[in-house]
């Protein structure tokens, strides 16, 4: 009776106490998820610009091929074929991310493998959220200018 009652003590004393590895694997994951949450909305308005820029693009494109000497339209058209680059690489850059992440697999990791990989996670995403934000902000700007 008192063998059983010890592992039981034990077991509970095990139990309550939280694993740190484990801890900090949840926290990674929700970190990861925070910033894929805090910029995903924002697609709809990086497509919307991808579209708006694409038309100054073909207007830009019109007005060097019809005065090739005006260098303010070669250099306009040189910036928004740049926006127009950035815009896609955001975009691509989320939907590979989405495409690649394995949240699933991730929770069967081992926690301190599970913390190396939402480390590296979080790094990835973190890029995709500013590559999101500079080319939506870079493309808002040149749009208004013109």
């Amino acid at each position: 009776m008192k063998i059983k009652h010890i592992l039981l003590c034990g077991w509970c004393i095990t139990s309550a106490c939280s694993n740190p590895q484990k801890d900090q694997a949840e926290k990674l994951e929700k970190e990861v998820m925070m910033i894929h949450d805090a910029v995903m909305p924002k697609m709809g308005e990086l497509i919307s610009l991808k579209s708006a820029i694409s038309k100054r693009i073909a207007q830009l494109d019109s007005i060097t091929q019809s005065t090739p000497t005006d260098s303010l339209s070669h250099s306009l058209l040189k910036n928004a074929l740049l926006l127009s680059s950035q815009l896609k690489k955001a975009d691509d850059g989320m939907m590979d991310w989405m495409h690649r992440y394995k949240g699933d697999s991730l929770k069967k990791l081992a926690p301190e493998e599970a913390i190396k990989a939402l480390t590296h996670e979080k790094i990835k995403i973190e890029q995709v959220s500013d590559d999101m934000l500079k080319s939506i902000e870079d493309a808002q700007k040149f749009l208004k200018q013109q």
